[in-house]
């Protein structure tokens, strides 16, 4: 059976950075920081203050199906419907905008009216999401509303919004996707396995296109007293200086808000409507293995890695960049590098590795589609991103070029990773369309 080539034809992003694609490009060239003093709640209680938190000024929406309902939606579902309008856009495969001035619906009582009828878009696709927490602030706000207020009080909102599914969900039912959708929850690695998965199915031909990426919004006090509790949160007190992947100062980790989604088509039929192409998905590959359920393990991030680069047949030396799932975490980080190092011991050119953690902070399900949207921007701009708020490399990450500057460069192949509680990980390849 022939093995179709899988293209990149959209993408919609939203995170500290801003609300597309060139924002997070533009913020990770310039070194723009998106960790600021935390605003959804009151920190005082807590070590860590700080979050990668998105403007939800910039996440709007336009008359369609769920108006109503979207506003009163966890943070994760709306971030995830936002990107995906913004991905089908760029796309190309809606008629009108998606993403337009005026946020949804905002009456508390179901509107007697029916929604618009969905935004129609090609048959054949299908919706493959990542989700790790999903709708956890809903959860606790549920609790404590209950507490306080009463079971009277409690939302008709509560459990639909709480759903990991929800974010699919919604982005099929608001743009009339009919097949297949899928969630995964694989922790933060999540969004990187469902972008493999929807590869996957336009390959064996299964679907002809597929919307796949991840969404997290999980800034809330339980969040933060839950990571505290594991010590895996940094506890510096400038914004400015933390997270620092790489770093021989790391301490931890920043909680990041985000949602990347992105068209992924058969290349016959992207090419036969005159689609753009960003990039292709050439090789992906996830497994299991850790000693513990909260750690990464080196050897089975690397059997990951070199599965990706087996399933996209290119050897290390091809891949011009490692985007990593680097975060700041003390092991986390090694074992990463270590990984790296095992996999490109016999390359005649080591990759240069890369994290965009400090610009955005660790988005969880995310992580792995943020990762992308940055590599297919180095793809374009043929430039490596920097990593921010590496100050001074830690003295045993020797043998691994680590980009500590915008780096003008041919890039044509960029491996991205994702790793998660559990021991799961996940690899991605892409390159140049």
């Amino acid at each position: 059976m022939r093995r179709r080539s899988v293209v990149v034809t959209g993408m919609g992003v939203v995170c500290p950075l801003g609300a597309t694609a060139d924002e997070l490009w533009h913020g990770l060239l310039t070194g723009r920081s998106g960790i600021v003093p935390l605003t959804r709640f009151d920190p005082g209680r807590f070590r860590s203050r700080y979050a990668g938190q998105i403007d939800d000024a910039a996440v709007t929406f336009g008359p369609g199906p769920l108006q109503f309902e979207i506003k009163r939606m966890s943070a994760f579902v709306r971030y995830a419907l936002f990107a995906a309008g913004r991905a089908l856009e760029d796309g190309g495969l809606v008629a009108s905008p998606e993403n337009t001035a005026g946020a949804a619906g905002a009456s508390s009582s179901v509107p007697s009216a029916p929604s618009p009828p969905p935004q129609g878009c090609p048959p054949g696709g299908a919706v493959f999401l990542g989700v790790a927490m999903g709708g956890l602030p809903s959860i606790e706000a549920g609790v404590l509303r209950q507490e306080q207020r009463g079971v009277r009080r409690t939302s008709p909102f509560l459990i639909p919004s709480l759903l990991p599914n929800m974010a699919a969900s919604a982005i099929a039912l608001r743009h009339g996707i009919e097949d297949e959708q899928t969630t995964i929850a694989g922790a933060c690695a999540s969004g990187c396995q469902a972008l493999g998965q929807a590869m996957r199915a336009i390959r064996s031909g299964d679907r002809t296109w597929a919307l796949a990426g991840g969404a997290e919004a999980v800034t809330t006090p339980i969040t933060y007293s839950g990571f505290e509790a594991m010590k895996v949160l940094s506890r510096r007190d400038d914004p400015a200086d933390t997270p620092r992947p790489f770093d021989r100062e790391r301490d931890g980790m920043v909680v990041g808000e985000a949602a990347a989604v992105f068209v992924l088509e058969d290349r016959d039929h992207a090419e036969a409507r005159g689609a753009v192409v960003h990039g292709e998905l050439t090789g992906f590959a996830t497994n299991s293995g850790s000693d513990g359920i909260a750690g990464i393990s080196a050897h089975h991030a690397a059997r990951c890695m070199s599965g990706a680069l087996a399933d996209a047949a290119v050897a290390p030396d091809a891949i011009d960049c490692v985007f990593a799932q680097a975060s700041g975490m003390v092991q986390g980080d090694a074992a990463e590098i270590e990984a790296v190092r095992t996999v490109a011991s016999d390359a005649r050119r080591k990759p240069p590795v890369t994290s965009i953690k400090g610009h955005v902070g660790h988005a969880f399900a995310a992580n792995g589609p943020l990762n992308l949207a940055g590599a297919l921007m180095a793809i374009r701009h043929r430039t490596v991103p920097p990593t921010l708020k590496l100050d001074h490399t830690d003295p045993s990450f020797t043998g691994v070029d680590i980009v500590r500057e915008a780096r003008v460069t041919e890039v044509r192949r960029c491996l991205v990773n994702a790793c998660g509680f559990g021991g799961i990980n996940a690899s991605l390849v892409v390159s140049r369309g």
